[in-house]
């Protein structure tokens, strides 16, 4: 039988917040691929998570942009979500220029529109750190869709860990640990045996939130996109 997957809870109350994040290379990485965060970022760079919750011609809704600095220009990303019940996907905006501000790559995805039928917990993986906080703390596991391009959505998994205390640039913080990690049967069959067991091999992403009141990612740590993306560590400025 299909595994169900429910949309992710919208958040209870209104709100406009900005954070500021300081970037940087992952110190180890997962993955040995072509983007290296190394080359892609500045040592302690800026990076900037606009989040809105209000209500546009009469519906709830979510807007979170993020902006982040390269070592030569920048990348811009503004997710809006339908948040009257639960958060569903409405549009992607995606913008890259160069060091001197020149456009070199744009994408505009509209996910509620046709011809593609995208399960309703589909979120741009780039962004799910920052809709995952919304969630309640119960320790149960939460399955959705990560959302890379139109050609590869893959099936994530989130376990919470516990209650951890953490230092970011920000301050010391009691925190929620989450990992996320992909579910392999998307690409093969293993079962249930062989899925335990390699489980632990598996590349995870690692995010921490604020144990009490607007639940903000205090740190992220894990590849900017899918498993062989450039690999970074954002933290609360």
């Amino acid at each position: 039988m299909a595994l169900v997957v429910p949309p992710l809870r919208a958040p209870a109350s209104d709100c406009e917040e900005v954070a500021t994040y300081v970037a940087n290379p992952r110190a180890k990485r997962s993955f040995h691929t072509v983007l290296d965060a190394g080359q892609l970022f500045d040592r302690n760079g800026r990076s900037t998570v606009t989040t809105r919750v209000h209500r546009d011609a009469g519906a709830r809704q979510v807007d979170i942009r993020t902006e982040h600095t390269l070592r030569s220009g920048a990348i811009s990303e503004t997710l809006q979500l339908s948040a009257d019940s639960d958060l569903r996907s409405l549009h992607l905006h995606r913008r890259l220029v160069d060091h001197e501000g020149e456009l070199t790559r744009e994408e505009k995805v509209a996910f509620a529109r046709g011809p593609l039928a995208l399960p309703e917990a589909t979120y741009p993986e780039v962004m799910l750190p920052f809709v995952l906080r919304w969630q309640p703390f119960d320790r149960e596991r939460r399955a959705l869709y990560a959302w890379i391009v139109d050609r590869f959505v893959a099936r994530v998994y989130c376990d919470w860990v516990g209650r951890t205390p953490i230092e970011v640039p920000a301050g010391r913080f009691d925190a929620l640990e989450m990992v996320m990690y992909p579910d392999l049967n998307d690409w093969v069959s293993l079962g249930a045996m062989l899925s335990s067991l390699a489980k632990p091999l598996l590349p995870k992403y690692k995010i921490w939130f604020e144990a009490e009141g607007a639940r903000r990612v205090l740190r992220f740590e894990g590849p900017y996109g899918p498993p062989g993306a450039p690999e970074i560590v954002l933290e609360l400025a």
